[in-house]
């Protein structure tokens, strides 16, 4: 009876020390000789991001998988770099929502980025001298800087760390695409448009943030100021370019205005009601750009808006040194982080 005691002892104490070591090994990389077992859980899980164009798209994405169980928490923000492979270790049975997103995009921000319901992406303000003092702001619009182009995935239908079967491991695979809308834009007639060094400008009507679990743009209209757009080199000729955004906020309000420096540092700007063209672009992107070429097409009167761009003045040869140069004041943006 004694014996039998001890036997049944024995087991146990044996039946302790495998469940010590197990859960060790599955703690210690180094002392784990089943490739499932992890740091962060009992499962491993290769993170794949699958890229339409990975020669132009391919960048390091920031990935949180929210648990869908109590008890169970989130993985929490990880970087996925541009090879678009990550290993790693979650529990096994447990769901979750995945979701991958251009964490470094240009002049994009992030609220909330541990909550799976508020997440939100963001343009940060910024401001613009010439913009607000010498062009026309629409009131009570706050203005933000161009964002780029931004890459997001969010797997809505949840993910389970099961193995399915016939297959050798756990893999969660990431469609990102670019939810920015492009808006691209020409003003023809421009009078010395080979006079103008630089160009930008703004819009109104922009939504400035993203809510990505909904993946819906926020209500609040904005102003993007954008730059980038260029001038042809002629004596009449245009100014063209493009913008990003989350898009426009409905009802379609939208303000497209341009500032031009000439060669010789004077300021001139300008403004278009592009509500209608907007309204057409976001209903058929398509047929719009294959009518006019452009999602905005503005004819410019040189009588009514964007004047005639002079040339440069030719300095007095008479004079040495002396006078001045007349200048745009601050051209540069302001930007303000919150």
């Amino acid at each position: 009876m004694r014996k039998s005691k001890m036997k049944i002892y024995n087991h146990y104490i044996w039946l302790m020390m495998i469940l010590v070591l197990t859960a060790t090994s599955c703690r210690n990389k180094e002392l784990s000789l089943e490739d499932n077992c992890g740091n962060e859980g009992d499962w491993r899980v290769k993170l794949v991001v699958n890229w339409e164009n990975p020669d132009t798209e391919a960048r390091v994405m920031r990935t949180t998988l929210f648990s869908t169980q109590p008890g169970v928490p989130h993985y929490d923000r990880e970087h996925i770099d541009v090879t678009g492979v990550k290993y790693v270790y979650l529990p096994y049975g447990a769901t979750y929502l995945p979701l991958v997103y251009d964490y470094y995009a240009n002049n994009i921000y992030f609220r909330n980025e541990t909550d799976s319901e508020n997440i939100e992406a963001y343009c940060v303000l910024s401001r613009r001298e010439t913009y607000e003092v010498r062009a026309t702001p629409v009131p009570g619009e706050p203005t933000v800087g161009e964002p780029s182009e931004f890459y997001f995935d969010l797997r809505k239908e949840g993910f389970e760390v099961v193995l399915p079967p016939g297959e050798t491991e756990v893999v969660l695979n990431y469609y990102p695409t670019n939810i920015m809308r492009e808006f691209t834009f020409r003003v023809n007639n421009v009078v010395g448009a080979k006079n103008i060094s630089e160009v930008r400008g703004a819009i109104s009507g922009m939504a400035a943030s993203f809510m990505m679990a909904k993946g819906e743009i926020t209500d609040i209209p904005s102003t993007i100021l954008f730059e980038g757009a260029a001038a042809s080199n002629e004596q009449v000729g245009y100014i063209e370019g493009r913008f990003f955004t989350f898009g426009p906020v409905e009802p379609y309000s939208n303000r497209f205005t341009v500032e031009a420096l000439s060669k010789g540092s004077l300021y001139f700007t300008s403004y278009w009601d592009v509500s209608g063209q907007i309204t057409e672009s976001m209903a058929d992107r398509e047929a719009k750009l294959a009518r006019d070429g452009y999602d905005i097409l503005i004819d410019n009167n040189p009588e009514t808006h964007l004047p005639e761009i002079p040339e440069p003045e030719e300095p007095d040869p008479g004079e040495e040194g002396g006078g001045f140069e007349i200048g745009v004041g601050e051209w540069d943006n302001v930007d303000i982080y919150l």
